[in-house]
């Protein structure tokens, strides 16, 4: 009777198996929440070293050619052709006048000996001004030429993000990577990503090929607010301090 009694008591009823059970799946659960945060998190800064690397060496060719390197072909058109596309090699042509419309390609990786690709496996995006990019007739120290602008969309003052702030002016060169959504890029093999949706109007701003680039928070996947999802990662190169370099390494003037 005592024996019966004592191995019902050792035992586990089906509710405090279930209990168990909860907690053994929200404790899972919160951990692989977690690990996943971690790793992009990981990622993110990887992108962001191999953006500041790749900074670096663009401003190590200035040194040694007089001028930035021009982008490398992202696709067939206007000077484009296709044994260009996707080599990782800078593309100029006669005149030293880039090869892609207003400048805007991939990444010069294979010139730069650098890695092409951000921790997404989406290739590094760069666009640079044609003046500070002709190795033919390199810039001097007085030379005035076209800039761009760094931006971020003013969602305080406006709730529609249409009221910009100008976080850099004087750009000569945006190295940028599309985030983990990867949208408007391409990928590592050469496959083209998904297109930026027409609502994520910020990220659309840094694959318009102008010289306006935006810069804001990381907003998660389909968010809502003004300006859509948005997770580009974006550095860039200004006139003055490209000049800086270039005079302090005896360059310039």
């Amino acid at each position: 009777m005592n024996m019966k009694q004592n191995d019902s008591q050792a035992g586990f009823t089906l509710i405090e198996l279930a209990v168990v059970l909860v907690i053994v799946g929200i404790l899972l659960g919160s951990f692989i929440g977690n690990l996943s945060d971690r790793i992009e998190n990981t990622r993110a800064l990887e992108t962001q070293k191999g953006l500041a690397e790749i900074k670096q060496a663009m401003l190590a060719y200035a040194y040694v050619n007089g001028a930035l390197p021009c982008p490398d072909c992202s696709a067939v058109g206007g000077g484009c052709v296709a044994a260009l596309v996707g080599d990782g090699i800078s593309d100029p042509v006669a005149g030293g006048v880039c090869t892609v419309g207003t400048n805007l390609g991939d990444v010069p990786w294979a010139t730069l000996g650098m890695g092409r690709s951000d921790a997404w496996g989406t290739r590094y995006r760069y666009a640079v001004q044609s003046e500070y990019a002709d190795t033919t007739a390199p810039f001097t120290i007085d030379a005035t030429a076209g800039t761009g602008i760094m931006r971020e969309p003013d969602f305080v003052a406006d709730a529609t993000g249409a009221t910009r702030q100008d976080l850099a002016e004087n750009i000569v060169a945006f190295i940028f990577s599309h985030g983990k959504n990867g949208l408007g890029g391409i990928s590592d093999s050469g496959i083209v990503r998904p297109p930026v949706p027409a609502a994520n109007i910020d990220e659309l701003e840094n694959i318009d090929n102008d010289a306006e680039y935006y810069l804001r928070t990381k907003t998660s996947e389909e968010a809502t607010i003004a300006g859509g999802e948005f997770d580009d990662q974006v550095i860039w190169i200004s006139e003055y301090e490209l000049k800086a370099k270039m005079v302090a390494a005896g360059k310039l003037p």
